[in-house]
Formats: structure tokens, sequence, C-alpha cells
């Protein structure tokens, strides 16, 4: 493929293709959020979208499918989620501005979070999907960040990264979803446990703690 046919845009089919699987994702989040996976039909995700049912084959191959692609797309949101402000010299913020924002997101998607995690009880694949999509979307991140607050000397040379972001990515799941919506508790005390934990974790990650 030469350069020019890389930058052509997409074809009205393509376009057209994307739009009503977009609608599709955008409809079955709605009906699976208030009628759970089991209660929902394809007749009716079809109809939120304003397209035909056999699409939802042909795109997704069927409900389980198109619950899969909804995962994707959350997983895509919570890559978006990410995108916050430059490093600065702060530890402590940074740990705190990411868990805040993945707190704050899965709040938000918490109708959905409940059906795909009651399915997953039951569906290994929709269990594996959801934890591989969790934790390619929100590890990378925060990794690539505090690696870079690393390379500026504010984080010990030797501190295990990698275990660290994945411990603090479940820890943002788990208090976003497990305390706030599950178990009810206040938000007020959830940023106090948020706020206490990334003093904690900054402190020992600090070259000082180490010395």
């Amino acid at each position: 493929m030469d350069d020019e046919t890389a930058d052509c845009p997409p074809s009205p089919r393509r376009r057209d293709r994307e739009a009503t699987a977009a609608a599709l994702l955008d409809s079955a989040k709605a009906v699976f959020s208030e009628r759970g996976f089991d209660a929902a039909t394809t007749r009716e995700i079809a109809a939120g979208a304003g397209v035909n049912e056999q699409l939802i084959q042909r795109y997704f191959g069927g409900k389980s499918g198109l619950l899969l692609a909804v995962v994707d797309r959350y997983g895509r949101e919570e890559g978006q989620g990410c995108h916050l402000p430059p490093p600065g010299d702060d530890l402590e913020g940074e740990i705190l501005r990411f868990l805040e924002a993945q707190v704050e997101h899965t709040w938000k998607c918490r109708d959905i979070s409940k059906v795909v995690l009651d399915r997953a009880l039951v569906d290994p694949e929709v269990a594996e999907h959801m934890g591989r999509t969790l934790t390619e979307a929100r590890v990378p991140c925060l990794l690539d960040r505090l690696e870079t607050l690393r390379a500026r000397g504010l984080i010990d040379a030797d501190a295990d990264l990698p275990n660290v972001a994945a411990g603090l990515a479940s820890f943002s799941f788990a208090l976003g979803f497990m305390d706030r919506v599950v178990f009810a508790r206040d938000p007020g005390r959830l940023c106090a446990i948020v706020r206490s934990l990334a003093q904690t974790v900054a402190r020992g990650l600090s070259p000082q703690s180490r010395s």
C-alpha cells in the first residue's frame, strides 16, 4: 500500500458500518444496563439503534459478542480517563489524580459494570475479557507516568513499578465499584481513603524512603 492510498479517507460503506456498529454499542449498553444481559433481546437492541437485527450477528456474532464489544469500548474509555495533565514534580499528586479519575470513571459506568461482572461469574470468556481490558486500559498509562517521574529522580530506581501500577489500577476499580456501588460507601470516606493511599504509596516509592 503506497502513502497516497494509506491517506485516503474511509469509504462511505466503511463509515456507514462504523456508524451502525457505534449505534448498536450505544443501544446495547443502554438495554443491558436497564434489563440485564439475559432479559435483553437483540430485537430490542437493534430497534434502539434503528437498524436491522441481523446486523448484530453480522458485526458481533450475536448477543454475547456484542457484550464483549461493549467491554472493549469500556476499555477504550478507561484509557481516555488517563488523559491527565503532564506529569509534574509531585508524585503524590500524580497518584492521587490517577486514582480519582479512575474511581470517578468506574462510578459513571456502574450500570454496565454490574451487568458485565454478573455475566463474568457464569461466562469465563467475559471474565477473561473484562480482566484483560481493565489491565490493558489502566495499567500502561499509569506505568508510563510513573516511569517518567522515576526518570526525573522522584521514584527509587529499584521500585517495582509494573506491580505498583497493577495494584493501584485494581484498587481504583475496587474502590469505584465495590465500595461505592456495591457497599454504597460515602464518597467523602472514599476520598479520604484515596488521599491516604496516594500519600502512603508516594512515600514508599520516594528515594529518601529507601536510603
